[in-house]
This record gives structure tokens, sequence and C-alpha cells, in this order.
């Protein structure tokens, strides 16, 4: 018997008298509705899902959340789990690669190339996973983002939870959006400043916020960059005042220049003049070329209002062009004279607020990783139509990009804006677009990842609140459980996630029960080297018949033997050989001494 290990998880007890006796979370969900995922370290999910279904589920999850392993996996076997969920009446999910659907990777954002393969492999795994169920809408999780770091979030203690305003931004990362690089962490500081002190602040100094550093660091470099404009434009104009003193430079300004011969005379008669002119003209081209740029970065990275004065400016500044002079002199004369104009617009057009070349991470990765979502979508429905895979997109948890339901609401509803946009391009109603939209885009509701948010001071009320919040975007349910710090991915029950507040949230959208609940737990099994299953069912108090009443699987966990490991842990050889001599005509497999037959009746791996 040394053999063999007998340590238990306590229970509290046992009472078959007392339904809510036992590891119960205190809400009961039907077996028929908990699955659980195949491994991540296998591309072997057929062997996986065959796991799954002996031991009773009826949702699987086949994973592929690393690319090279997803990448192994045969086509023929998305045939034969097609046929195996057919013949069993297991419903399918898959977990798509973790790749990051924005285009980022480990020193920032790497470009639209990057983002456009990142959803091309997706797209690969969507085409699989309509492999499996080809004729229903199977969810396929994946990660809102592959590692971009997000916002470090803190409650704000005089706001309750679910109020706007209780998250407070305590650290924000922001990213170059001309390089793509992330420039720096910003942090909420208190500073003493010499003006626009209130009296009250002089104890502490003043609260500057992430985003107030952000502005500032905005301005300071408009400001650089409109100082560095401007001392070209005097080094222009120093040279047009020298020149104006040149002997013969008037004689320029009395020329007609019709031809390039005309310009050959000019040349030969006064090159000295001619010397001056070019200086001019040279620093009048990196006046223009810098005044462009810093065009194009004020029109990208402004705000509506700014767009519109500067497209005024542009048209202006076309049609003053066609007024200049054909002499040289004078044409360097007024072009200088029309670019300070158009220096001053600028200035003052930013003056108020200067481009936002400087963007929170989070905000830029919204825009990049809703444009692969819904691309994906469409992709999807433009292939497969009624039947084409769910987009589920999973959130992730505190201190990463779209760790918030308001993210999460934002990042479905523009990812469903694409989608429309494209649906209505390649000729599709717009109402139309916008129902397929809301059917094949929403959200892999993650509680051990939300519940991470307690690591940050947050409470449980905030966790309740958050589910609330998306509770009608919820395609595909994660449950797995922590205590808050770390994604431990223990079975229900055996943290701090409340389970029993959340699904009651998830079951006022009324969609609870279509939707796939999947356990993940593979810590537990790594650790313990049990399968979880039999505490999942005990966790929700799931009946053990199918007529959905007593007793329940939490009531038998102390008299249930180890039915899921039947039959090696509780029917050894010795116990047959010792006291039962009449069972020695039994398989090898149930201590007895016939050769086993490998069927698919003796839980072998054949099975």
């Amino acid at each position: 018997m040394a053999d063999y290990s007998y340590e238990t998880f306590y229970d509290g007890g046992y009472s078959s008298l007392n339904p809510d006796y036992g590891n119960f979370i205190g809400y009961r969900m039907n077996a028929s509705q908990i699955g659980f995922p195949g491994s991540a370290q296998t591309a072997n999910q057929l062997n996986e899902a065959i796991n799954a279904i002996k031991q009773g589920a009826k949702a699987f999850e086949v994973t592929m959340v690393s690319p090279e392993t997803a990448d192994i996996i045969p086509k023929q076997h998305f045939a034969e789990l097609r046929a195996l969920m057919k013949l069993t009446g297991v419903r399918p999910s898959v977990h798509g690669p973790i790749i990051d659907a924005a285009g980022f990777g480990e020193r920032g954002w790497d470009g639209e190339l990057v983002r456009e393969d990142a959803e091309r492999r997706m797209f690969e795994a969507v085409k699989k996973s309509h492999e499996i169920d080809p004729k229903g809408n199977i969810p396929v999780v994946f990660h809102s983002s592959g590692g971009v770091p997000g916002t470090e979030w803190r409650p704000d203690k005089d706001v309750e939870p679910g109020e706007e305003g209780r998250f407070k931004e305590k650290k924000l990362i922001v990213i170059d959006q001309e390089t793509g690089q992330l420039a720096t962490k910003l942090e909420e500081e208190r500073k003493f400043h010499p003006t626009g002190m209130k009296e009250e602040e002089w104890k502490e100094g003043k609260l500057i916020s992430p985003r107030d550093y952000m502005k500032v660091i905005n301005e300071n470099e408009w400001k650089n960059k409109l100082t560095n404009l401007a001392f070209y434009k005097k080094e222009s104009d120093e040279i047009l005042k020298k020149m104006a003193a040149t002997p013969g430079i008037l004689d320029l300004a009395k020329r007609e220049i019709k031809s390039d011969k005309d310009i050959e005379e000019l040349i030969r008669e006064n090159p000295q003049a001619w010397h001056e002119l070019q200086q001019a003209d040279l620093f009048l081209q990196n006046n223009l070329q810098t005044f462009t740029s810093l065009f194009h970065k004020a029109y990208k990275y402004g705000s509506e209002e700014q767009k519109k004065k500067l497209r005024e400016m542009a048209e202006q500044w076309k049609e003053e062009q066609k007024k200049l002079s054909s002499n040289p002199y004078e044409q360097h004369l007024e072009y200088a004279q029309l670019m300070a104009g158009k220096i001053a617009a600028l200035h003052n057009t930013t003056k108020a607020r200067a481009p936002e070349i400087y963007k929170p991470v989070e905000d830029f990765a919204m825009d990049k990783a809703a444009e692969t979502f819904g691309s994906l979508a469409f992709k999807s429905y433009d292939k497969f139509g009624d039947n084409s895979p769910v987009i589920a997109i999973e959130n992730m948890m505190q201190g990463m990009a779209f760790s918030r339901a308001k993210d999460m609401k934002k990042l479905v509803e523009k990812s469903k804006d694409v989608f429309v946009k494209k649906a209505v391009e390649e000729g599709v109603s717009e109402s139309e677009a916008k129902k397929q939209a809301d059917k094949l885009i929403g959200v892999t509701w993650d509680v051990g990842h939300l519940n991470m948010m307690r690591k940050a001071g947050f409470k449980e009320e905030d966790v309740v609140e958050e589910t609330k919040k998306i509770a009608k975007l919820v395609k595909h349910i994660h449950l797995t459980d922590n205590f808050g710090y770390s994604d431990s991915h223990l079975p229900p029950g055996m943290g701090n996630v409340p389970f029993k507040k959340i699904l009651e949230e998830l079951e006022k959208s009324g969609k609870l029960e279509k939707v796939r609940k999947i356990v993940e737990a593979p810590n537990f099994v790594q650790h313990f080297k049990k399968s979880p299953h039999p505490f999942i069912l005990a966790a929700f108090g799931s009946p053990i018949y199918g007529a959905k009443m007593a007793p329940y699987w939490n009531q038998m966990e102390a008299v249930r033997g180890n039915y899921f490991g039947f039959p090696l842990a509780y029917m050894p050889e010795k116990h047959f050989s010792t006291y039962g001599s009449g069972f020695s005509s039994l398989p090898e497999e149930l201590g007895g001494q016939i050769p086993g037959t490998q069927s698919r009746f003796s839980g072998t791996a054949n099975a």
C-alpha cells in the first residue's frame, strides 16, 4: 500500500443530509455545463479530448496556446475531433495561439507588417477551429494582449465599487507613436512649483497625475521642435539680410528670368551674388522640410478642430505659392515671408494642445488590436457565413493591457466597428453587418485574471462590479481560482474568487446556460498529480443524476471512493490475490491473472 497516495483535500466533513456541505461554492451547476482544456504542452489534443470525455466532461477546449505546438497538430486530428465531439455530444471550443493582436514585440510595436502577420496566423487557427465544428459557431479564444504592459490601477478610496472614478491611474506606460518604442513609465507624484500652487498644496505638494506628466512631455517635445524650426528660419533670414549688401545683388532683382540660358548668364556675370542666393535657398529648403514634418505630426496627432485649421492653411498656402515672383532674389524674399506666416500659424494652431505624439500604450494598442479582431471576424464571416467561429477576446490581468471591463468593452466595440466597415464595403447591409458583428465578436471572461485586481487593493465587490459591466458581451467563460496575487489556476473553491456572485451576475444576462464554461486548473494537475474534475463537480454541487436533483457531488465527496481513479488505486493486485481468489479470472487491469485485452473499455490510452 506504500505505493499509493491517499492524501485528501479537507472538505469540512460529510453529511448527506446537508445539500450545501463539502467544497460547495454556493452556485449549483449541472455537470453537463462544465468542461476543461487540453494540456498546453502537447499537440496531441485528440488524446486530451478522450481523457476529458472519459471523465464525463461535456465541454472541451482544444488548446493551441503555443504557436509552435499548435503547428504540430496534424490536420487529420481536427477531422477526428469533429467526429469525436459529434459522437459524444461534447461541445468544443478552441484556445487560439498567444500572439499579440496589436503587433507588439519585446521592444515595442513592431509595425503594421507584424500586425498583419499576427492576423494571418490567428486566422489559420480560426479555420482549424471551424473544422472541429463546421455547423456551429465554435468559440475561438484569443488573448486581448500578448504581453503589452498596461496601466497600473489603484482603487480610489473615496469612490465606491462600481462608481465612475473608482479606478485611479498610478502608473502609465506611454509609447512614442512615431517610433513604436515604449518611452517611459509615468508615476503619480507630488511636486512643489513656484507658481500655480494652492494654499493647501504647500504641505505635501501639488499632485501630478501620470496623464499630466504625459501632457507636459508632449508640450515640451513640441516646443523643442518648433524652436528648431525657428532657428532654421532665423539662419535663412540672416543670409537674406547679408545678401542684400552683396555687390550686384540688386541687379538680380531687376533681371527677368525666362530660361536656363538667362540663369547661366546671371551666374557668369555675378557669381558671388548667385552663391549667396544658393545658400539662402539651402536654408529655406531645410525650413520647408522641417515645417512639412511638423505639419504632418500636427495633423496626424491633432484634434479634429486642429485638423480643420491645418487643411485650411494648406489650401491657402497652395494659392499663395502660385503668386510668387519668377525672379530668384524676389522669390526667396517672398518665400521667406510666406514661411514665417505659416510657422506662426502652425504655432497658434497647436498652442492650446500639443500633438499627442506620446500616447498611453493601451490606447495605441487598442486601435491596432481592434483592427486585427475586427478583420479576423470579417474574414471568418466572409468564408464561413452563418457558421463562422466566434472571436472571444480574453481579458488580461492587472498590470497588462485590457484588464478592466471598461477597456474590454471599448475593444469589442472598436472591433465591431472594423467588422461593420469591412462588411458594408463588400455589399452587406449595415443592419445585417451589425447583427453579425454582435453575434461573432465578444468576450472570454477569465475570472482568474479578473481576481488578480485584488493584489492592487481592489475588493471582492470590485470583482463583481466588473463582471456586471461586461456580462452582456460574454461569449465564453474561463473558470479558475487563485488568491488574487498570481494566476494560480486552481479548481474553483480552492482560492478566493467569488464564483457565486460572479456567476449570478452572468446569469442575469440570460445566456449563461448556453455559454461554454471551461475550468482551467493545469497547476493543480502538475503539483498534486490528480484530476481536478471530481473537485470541480463538488465545488459546483453538480447533481449526480440527470434529473438534476439530490444527491449532489459535494454531498458524496467523502464516500465517492476513488471513482475517477478506478480501478488501480482501490483494486490492486495484492488485494485480489489475498482476499478474492474467486476474482482470479479477471483481467490484469482489475487485479486478476488474465492478460489485458487493451479494449476500449480497459481504460488504456487506446480507448
